[in-house]
């Protein structure tokens, strides 16, 4: 009975990478042609031992030009793949706007205009899984300027882990980046003319399962009389979103301990830069999406009031405070998105930041092209009673803005 044959050699048999592999072909190929062409054949002659190391030195030259074109093209490849991967990891976008207002104020005075309102460019970069930058450039018509809005960068991935840390100049989480002042008209809601800021801070945030809560603290404009100029102001943010039975929603809360600081009041020249004591404020805001519509409402206030020197209202001190409730829907019409909007707002103790008391506004969007909507809205404001320090008088504003975002 024959028997197999049993291999004595069990290991692995080397197989050199199929680049090494060919260079070695083309060198034998060549080194071939070299012997064919120089050398005698057996017949006539055996090569001496000189000219057996002329065939080696030339072969191996071939060799070495093979093994450098190699090298180089390597090279060539690292370097398209890694420019590559730098292209992915930024993301650049913006938008211009144009607007055309015609305004009737609470004096009587009629006015129109066009204007280059907005013009905001951006770019994010992701450069590792837990750190990515922002850096945000804008032009507003307004005081005609250009400014670095915002540039900060977020240390963490909270799909991975749920705490993270930013650091930069941003908008603060004071009712806005809840979603507080999102909108569906164009006009901003007086709550973010009261209540929006942004300060280089630190912010400390968690996120988990739709729950985000936020800190942070920062050194803002304005500071306490004698106490020098200290990072002593701070704020808390907490919101919860989620879905039931197909209905999205969004529930958000901040407080400040120094609602001056915010951009609208600030800007007041009676505020200064000393305050007697910080005035703390707080912000409550939602959304709700259901099929076609979304409904949106937030309410914000100063905790106390101001004394009568920094913020005033009728002869005291002002406790300002805003609201805003919207409702929109969203449908097509002759194949172009279309949103429907109404909204109703109000303030109170706010005359000193010349906003209305009450404003009425619809605005309709249409989507013409991908990236380019056209918005026409109107709005109606009612001043505060004379017995207030307003005019008593109604106003009212028109707009037609096309936006490109890229």
């Amino acid at each position: 009975m024959m028997q197999r044959r049993t291999e004595m050699n069990s290991f692995p048999t080397y197989r050199p990478p199929a680049s090494f592999r060919l260079a070695v072909a083309m060198a034998i190929v060549m080194g071939l042609s070299i012997t064919w062409g120089t050398t005698p054949t057996l017949a006539q002659a055996t090569p001496t031992p000189k000219q057996l190391m002329e065939m080696i030195q030339a072969q191996q030259k071939q060799l070495d030009g093979l093994k450098a074109a190699l090298l180089k093209s390597q090279r060539q490849a690292e370097a398209a793949a890694s420019k590559s991967s730098l292209l992915d990891k930024v993301q650049v976008g913006g938008v211009v706007e144009v607007e055309a207002t015609s305004t009737s104020g609470f004096d009587g005075t009629d006015s129109s205009d066009i204007a280059l309102a907005t013009v905001e460019v951006f770019v994010d970069a992701q450069l590792h899984d837990y750190l990515s930058t922002h850096v945000q450039v804008i032009y507003e018509d307004e005081g005609d300027t250009i400014n670095f809005d915002e540039a900060f960068a977020t240390v963490g991935n909270t799909e991975k882990f749920p705490l993270y840390l930013t650091f930069g100049k941003g908008p603060m989480p004071f009712g806005g980046q809840g979603g507080g002042f999102d909108t569906d008209i164009s006009s901003d809601p007086l709550t973010k003319n009261l209540g929006e800021l942004k300060e280089a801070a630190v912010e400390l945030g968690a996120v988990h399962e739709g729950l985000t809560v936020r800190g942070y603290i920062y050194n803002g404009d304005t500071q306490q009389d004698g106490s020098g100029d200290l990072i002593d102001q701070f704020g808390l943010a907490a919101a919860y979103s989620g879905e039931v039975k197909g209905a999205a929603f969004n529930l958000g809360a901040s407080y400040i301990n120094n609602i001056a600081d915010s951009d609208g009041l600030t800007a007041l020249t009676t505020v200064g830069t000393s305050l007697v004591d910080y005035v703390a404020g707080i912000d409550v805001h939602g959304d709700l999406s259901v099929n076609n519509f979304t409904f949106r409402a937030g309410y914000m206030t100063a905790l106390d009031s101001f004394v009568s020197t920094e913020v005033a209202f009728n002869g005291l001190g002002a406790k300002p405070m805003a609201w805003h409730v919207d409702a929109a829907y969203t449908t097509e019409v002759l194949g172009k998105e279309t949103v429907f909007a109404v909204t109703m707002q109000g303030t109170d103790e706010a005359l000193a930041l010349s906003l209305p008391e009450t404003r009425y506004g619809v605005a309709v969007t249409v989507g013409i092209v991908e990236n380019f909507a056209v918005t026409a809205e109107y709005l109606h404001d009612e001043d505060y009673g004379t017995v207030d320090g307003g005019t008593g008088e109604s106003g009212n504003t028109a707009t037609l803005k096309l936006a490109a975002e890229f």
